[in-house]
């Protein structure tokens, strides 16, 4: 089976990318009618929800794992006007943006990017910073001017191979309470878990003998 797969429904369609999941268990809980978990055969159920209960929901799926198509002349998920990476305390990087990855779309505005260095699945987060206890907490105060960056522009991060992530375009950089602490428009991110100026790289990973693609 593919690692992604299309359901369709009458009126939407949802599209499920198993390798962006992180188990936040947004769906599950959220339309648990919709998303039946532990079944066998399809999982995915688009007619047991309206379109507008199904679209809202995947909107709130931290990864981007969960996207969709509507049927019916709805709106699709909107581009966001501000491009932002939220720093999760002990947790990823949250990404809401329209963005690509080594300059390559990735069929959504939502994703969350391994920070902590353990993910198997890098870029993507997959959970790893709570099995090795990683602990970083953003402490920058929040900026007190508001944002003169240009909107609508998109992102782009760069994957260096065996060091860091490299960001290009407007992007507003959040702490876990939601407050903008940096506004830049390229600026180096640590993604080997060891820089000592988080969240930004410090040549750390040079150090540890970090290893990725």
């Amino acid at each position: 089976m593919s690692d992604k797969q299309t359901y369709e429904g009458e009126n939407i369609s949802v599209c499920f990318d198993a390798t962006r999941c992180i188990h936040a268990g947004n769906c599950v809980k959220g339309l648990p009618e919709v998303f039946r978990s532990g079944v066998e055969g399809p999982w995915i159920h688009p007619n047991a929800a309206t379109p507008d209960e199904l679209a809202a929901l995947c909107d709130t799926c931290p990864s981007g794992a969960l996207t969709y198509r509507r049927k019916d002349g709805g709106p699709d998920e909107t581009k966001p006007e501000i491009n932002t990476i939220t720093i999760e305390d002990d947790g990823p990087l949250r990404v809401h943006a329209d963005f690509t990855v080594n300059d390559e779309p990735t069929g959504g505005y939502r994703a969350v990017l391994c920070r902590c260095g353990a993910s198997k699945n890098k870029p993507w987060c997959d959970g790893a910073h709570a099995d090795i206890g990683f602990q970083d907490s953003c402490t920058r105060p929040p900026v007190s001017e508001p944002s003169s960056q240009p909107v609508g522009l998109p992102l782009n991060i760069q994957t260096f191979t065996n060091g860091p992530l490299l960001l290009e375009g407007p992007c507003e950089i959040r702490n876990a309470r939601g407050e903008a602490v940096i506004y830049t428009e390229r600026t180096v991110l640590c993604r080997c878990g060891a820089s000592k100026s988080k969240p930004f790289c410090d040549a750390s990973h040079a150090a540890i003998g970090f290893e990725a693609e």
